[in-house]
């Protein structure tokens, strides 16, 4: 099968460097902020409150009312007779040492939107569907497995008690199957997402190229095709229900990154793991999950997204064992479009939505608007929202990609070429044209335009020796003796109010260098300063 690489196809594709991509001429999109102390709620509660599931429904039946898509309301919007996915994120169960409250979807958000469904849709089929790190209690391997009370388990029949998400009792199967009872008529139902892969005639697994959007805009990933689920392409209406919490690799975990648990482990599990280690090193792009978060949703992007932000987890995804990592916020977010929703979560948690490369990508496919700007929030008010969370430890921001660049680092910088990274990392040997190979020694330019005087930490890596120049005054001299990672190097900088020269020369012994940067916020923590625009 002949694809594009992936490399080749981000070189000729628009640029996604820009603070704002392109199509934000188009209506605002609309993202619903309901907290349990919101007053149009009929039983409001502190932030404190543990909260029982009438309060918790309360809040997320107000936030799809206000959330309202095109159609007019979420029951409007899906088809009669439709087959609904609800897809929760549900990538552990207790006991298992990551696991922690905060880290999947409250259950009682779940339920509360499977309530909505089947109450006020004319669905016909609901299903539960997702893909974890446990296996399913039919599956002859035992490694990974979960038992309880001595008996194996999986999501549908592990009971979650009723202490964690009180008003909730029970397991997700005894809850479908009063579902089933409750309301005649309507079939619902639990996938497992990690065993229903596409398969061919011969029943083998079927590999997939990402759908191009109507743009022309295809997969970001290393590689283009993927095994994907029956479930996720062939439903009706998909509605992503994720829990709100920082990620180690991504930034944030919300609507988007929720796609990971619809990559069957079946096929991404290596023998004798059953975790999605195959997925990364196929399809992650220059050791970036975001890739292939965007290329999972194109199959079929959310029809509709309700955001458990009840409790969530700070630092990292999962258990790190510190007793400040769960935050409680008694939140729920919803709407329609997935990019816009996800920016909020972003800028709720403190990130600076810019970084969010996966949402770069989902802007460029033409799934939604990620320019802040253009959402209009609906229920409370953000700003009485936002805190700002811990970051993981290795996080980094999104490094600019607009550069001149040359051979020639003693030439008027007027005659350097033009060049868009694709990546955080600029190659130089992929700047020129072969029969113009690049040397040993190349340099780099960007301008840096600051609203003000903004104080910064320049972040930097490099394959060699690097020095920069910032306004004409070295702010940085480093070599690099180990192996190359982005941001490796930092200095503090001051930019004066608009436009700053940034000016790289780097120079590798072995063969062209690679080179990144970008500017942090003074707290040093990874995220961009704000109030920045990069250009060539």
């Amino acid at each position: 099968m002949f694809s594009l690489s992936r490399r080749a196809f981000l070189a000729a594709a628009p640029s996604l460097a820009a603070v704002r991509p392109s199509g934000t001429e188009s209506p605002a999109t609309k993202v619903a902020l309901v907290r349990s102390t919101h007053p149009r709620l009929q039983r409001r509660a502190s932030v404190e409150d543990p909260l029982d599931y009438e309060t918790v429904r309360d809040m997320v039946w107000q936030a799809i009312r206000y959330a309202a898509p095109k159609a007019g309301s979420l029951d409007a919007k899906i088809p009669a007779g439709a087959w609904v996915v609800v897809k929760p994120n549900i990538v552990a169960l207790r006991p298992r040492r990551s696991y922690r409250t905060g880290d999947i979807t409250d259950m009682r958000v779940t339920k509360a939107v499977v309530e909505y469904v089947a109450r006020f849709s004319k669905a016909a089929r609901v299903t539960i569907a997702e893909g974890g790190s446990y296996r399913r209690v039919e599956d002859p391997e035992s490694s990974e497995s979960t038992t309880q009370n001595g008996v194996r388990v999986d999501a549908r029949t592990f009971d979650w008690g009723t202490e964690e998400f009180p008003g909730f009792a029970g397991s997700l199967g005894s809850m479908v199957d009063q579902f089933g009872r409750d309301f005649e008529g309507k079939r619902f139902d639990y996938i497992d997402l990690s065993y229903d892969s596409i398969r061919d005639a011969s029943g083998g697994f079927r590999r997939i190229e990402v759908p191009r959007s109507a743009s022309g805009v295809g997969a970001f990933g290393e590689r283009s095709d993927y095994v994907v689920t029956n479930t996720i392409v062939n439903c009706d209406f998909l509605i992503s229900v994720p829990v709100m919490k920082v990620h180690d690799r991504c930034g944030i975990t919300a609507c988007l990154k929720n796609y990971v648990g619809t990559a069957p482990r079946e096929f991404y599990a290596p023998p004798g793991t059953f975790s999605n280690l195959t997925l990364h090193k196929e399809h992650s792009l220059e050791e970036r999950i975001d890739s292939f978060i965007v290329d999972l949703a194109a199959f079929h992007p959310p029809d509709f997204n309700v955001v458990d932000a009840v409790r969530g987890l700070q630092y990292t995804e999962h258990n790190n064992g510190r007793p400040d990592q769960m935050l409680r916020n008694n939140l729920v977010m919803a709407g329609e479009d997935a990019v816009a929703v996800d920016a909020m979560a972003a800028h709720l948690t403190g990130f600076n939505t810019c970084d969010m490369e996966f949402l770069h990508m989902a802007a460029q496919r033409g799934m939604g608007t990620m320019d802040l700007d253009r959402i209009d929030t609906v229920g409370d008010d953000p700003a009485c929202i936002r805190e700002r969370w811990a970051k993981p430890r290795n996080w980094y921001g999104r490094s600019n990609r607009e550069w001149r660049v040359t051979k020639a680092p003693d030439s008027d910088l007027r005659s350097w070429q033009l060049y868009t990274a694709p990546t955080d990392t600029l190659h130089f040997d992929r700047c020129f044209a072969r029969e113009t190979a690049a040397a040993p020694t190349s340099a780099a330019a960007t301008t840096i335009h600051a609203e003000g005087h903004r104080k910064a930490v320049l972040w930097a890596g490099v394959s060699g020796q690097l020095s920069a120049m910032l306004n004409g005054e070295k702010v940085m001299e480093q070599e690099n003796l180990g192996r190359y990672r982005v941001a490796q190097f930092r200095a503090p900088v001051e930019l004066k109010p608009g436009p700053n020269l940034l000016v790289f020369h780097a120079r590798s012994s072995e063969g062209a260098p690679r080179l990144s940067a970008l500017l942090a916020d003074p707290r040093n923590d990874g995220d961009s300063v704000e109030g920045i625009r990069w250009s060539a």
